[in-house]
């Protein structure tokens, strides 16, 4: 696998680029197009396309609900009347999270000239702003030595295929390199390497609606010390609040805070969503963020899932990763370089950590290092 890693980082950028290109329908921004998914993934390409010049004449949604509303002051349309109205060559682009699947399925509805988001965020890296798409191959030749050090820092080799794998996805496109590597395991609680004990003192950063709490305490059979939940969106909080109050306990405590490297306030997006994150210039919303050394807990394990502010959550725990080396489920994706980044940040925090990697999504999302 190394020899593998260390060829296809020997290439330029424009070889993947150019090769992407060919394996793809010839776009054309002159013409038309139809954004296949009504969300927020659809107003990021409707921006990248204004830039371009390219005329958005409807969206189109697998949500029936949304058929004949209009999104962002264009039109929803189903997909029979895609057929119907502009026939099977008109160009259509996938602008939902679950990109493959609908382009799979225009595939066997007889449409020709089909793009995911992740072509023109590879091609136009500097143009998109949503994280895990930001594509940039620059970014993945010019840090060679980091990627083969976080190579060799992986315990086993699940950890370095799966690490191979993201890789070569991003510069190749071809989802079949990621659907061999997903881990079907639950999502921070694979027993392979997680082993929970009786006397967990658990943090959740980026607590959601309590998804993770849920599986936590049926995973430790509700024997554990103590959750400290951490989530910022105020809409989520509530929900995380409401699903805490049906099952009082006084051992989970919430908070409606971010983690980083310091106390501070940040804009915020305040989405509602899992897609919640810190923003630049938004002071209609903003949030409070507490370093999680400040809570002086011996935690037991800590899980970051807080959408691109991992790196200044683990700085943040500078301090308790140290002196109590507690277990650690990380997020990797949010950012390209977060697949190297992010481990070798946790191994110069504690150099006792044994690394492992592991992908649970069907798509770029859910790449989680995990370090014990």
């Amino acid at each position: 696998m190394e020899k593998e890693l260390d060829n296809i980082l020997s290439k330029p950028t424009s070889y993947y680029k150019n090769l992407i290109i060919k394996n793809n329908p010839k776009f054309d921004f002159k013409k038309p197009v139809i954004l296949f998914g009504a969300g927020n993934f659809g107003k990021e390409l409707l921006s990248f396309f204004k830039t371009k010049g390219t005329k958005i004449i409807a969206f189109s949604d697998n949500n029936s609900n949304k058929i004949g509303n209009n999104y962002c002051g264009i039109k929803i349309i189903g997909k029979k009347e895609l057929l119907t109205q502009y026939g099977r060559n008109i160009q259509i682009v996938a602008s939902c999270a679950m990109y493959h699947e609908v382009i799979e399925d225009l595939i066997s509805s007889g449409f020709i000239n089909l793009w995911s988001p992740m072509y023109f965020s590879t091609i136009y890296p500097n143009d998109f702003n949503i994280l895990v798409w930001k594509n940039d191959i620059n970014l993945l030749i010019n840090n060679k030595i980091k990627i083969h050090y976080t190579y060799k820092l992986l315990k086993d080799d699940k950890s370095k295929q799966t690490f191979v794998n993201v890789l070569k996805y991003r510069l190749f496109l071809d989802y079949k390199i990621l659907k061999w590597i997903v881990d079907k395991s639950d999502q921070y609680f694979n027993t392979t390497i997680i082993k929970l004990t009786k006397k967990e003192i658990f943090l959740d950063g980026g607590a959601f609606d309590g998804d993770t709490i849920k599986v936590f305490i049926k995973k430790s059979h509700d024997h554990f010390s103590k959750i400290f939940a951490f989530e910022p969106d105020k809409v989520n909080f509530k929900k995380l609040s409401t699903y805490i109050n049906q099952h009082p306990d006084v051992r989970v405590k919430l908070f409606n805070l971010g983690v980083g490297d310091k106390a501070t306030t940040l804009s915020f997006s305040n989405d509602g969503n899992i897609q919640s994150r810190i923003v630049l210039n938004n002071d209609s919303n903003t949030i409070k963020i507490i370093p999680i050394d400040e809570l002086e807990e011996p935690f037991t394990y800590i899980k970051l899932d807080i959408e691109g502010y991992e790196k200044q959550a683990l700085a943040g725990a500078k301090k308790t990763i140290k002196e109590h080396r507690p277990k650690l489920a990380a997020c990797a994706y949010h950012y390209i370089s977060d697949l190297w980044e992010i481990p070798l940040m946790i191994k110069k925090l504690n150099k006792h950590y044994k690394l492992y990697l592991r992908h649970h999504g069907q798509f770029l999302y859910d790449t989680v290092c995990y370090a014990i």
